[in-house]
């Protein structure tokens, strides 16, 4: 009898510890979610997956990269094939229940391939930045646009974001999206637009150096 109540308590202990274990696990679990912050991606199909596996795109290979260094930020990928600043204008309010600490915006390409005026690209982008709190940091990420396009089209619409991000003070710009990469047909599928996995790792890797270089990113 006694050998019977001694192993019944040791396995109502070892439960009950069990249990506790459990509880302890949960309560880590749900602090670290309640602690983690967010970065907004906006993009276009250079920020989707297109010709890549959906885990290879730029804002999940930030996510793991942040994880990584025990930086706790889950990073959401909001993007629209063809997107152009007119409709990220239209929806962007729609981000603000994520409450984000950081967003990244690369958007512009299809503008310059719609010619669109460089004084409505900056009217966009504006009112796009200023939809979201001051204390938002905003990662502006510059484009360029194909050479055979005008010369002063081309060089006025890059400049458009070197305007902003001294017209604003919660901007960190980055000037070229595609820089490290383009023209390199290795880093790129077949259309020689849009990245494969080798070229997501570059971006990956310059944004991470440039976000901790910046002290964008909070621990």
């Amino acid at each position: 009898m006694k050998k019977f109540f001694l192993v019944f308590f040791s396995f109502f202990i070892l439960v009950s510890c069990s249990k506790i274990s459990s509880i302890k696990n949960e309560d880590l679990w749900e602090n670290i979610i309640e602690k983690q912050k967010t970065i907004i991606a906006l993009g276009d199909s250079l920020t989707a997956w297109y010709g890549v596996d959906i885990s290879e795109n730029y804002p999940t290979k930030l996510e793991k990269k942040l994880l990584e260094n025990d930086y706790n930020y889950k990073v959401i990928n909001a993007w629209i094939s063809w997107d152009t600043s007119d409709w990220l204008k239209s929806r962007v309010s729609l981000y603000l229940e994520q409450n984000p600490e950081i967003v990244i915006i690369v958007i512009w390409w299809n503008d310059g391939l719609r010619w669109l005026s460089t004084i409505d690209l900056k009217s966009n982008i504006l009112s796009i930045i200023d939809t979201f709190p001051d204390n938002t940091k905003i990662v502006l990420w510059g484009m360029d646009i194909p050479i055979n396009l005008w010369f002063k089209y081309r060089n006025d619409f890059k400049n458009v974001y070197k305007e902003i991000s001294k017209e604003r003070e919660n901007i960190y710009f980055l000037p070229y999206f595609l820089e490290w990469v383009w023209g390199v047909s290795s880093l790129n599928i077949s259309d020689n637009i849009h990245p494969n996995s080798q070229w997501y790792d570059v971006i990956i890797q310059n944004l991470y150096d440039f976000l901790i270089k910046n002290d964008v990113l909070t621990k």
